[in-house]
């Protein structure tokens, strides 16, 4: 589970660069698309790398487009919130 929460880590911080990155190229957009924008960024690259958090942790998904929408929302938060899930599980386990 460890190297699942680094990798989503990982990918949470790229979103977080590519959000940032559209943000200084294109000045006027609107800042209240960039949560959108960066929920689209997170699902995209969750599916394009197969990183599941629910069939990571082993939660039986019968769609794994949902598996990846779930996992590219909680990379699109940021790593704030995937540091805080990654306290949160290990504490529970």
């Amino acid at each position: 589970m460890e190297q699942l929460l680094g990798k989503v880590l990982a990918i949470a911080f790229v979103v977080e660069v590519i959000t940032n990155v559209i943000k200084n190229a294109l000045p006027n957009l609107d800042t209240r698309y960039l949560p959108f924008l960066s929920g689209v960024v997170g699902v995209c690259l969750a599916w394009a790398t197969g990183i599941g958090v629910l069939s990571t942790l082993e939660i039986p998904v019968r769609y794994l487009l949902l598996d990846y929408l779930v996992t590219g929302v909680v990379i699109s938060r940021g790593s704030n919130i995937v540091h805080d899930l990654a306290k949160t599980l290990s504490s529970a386990s």
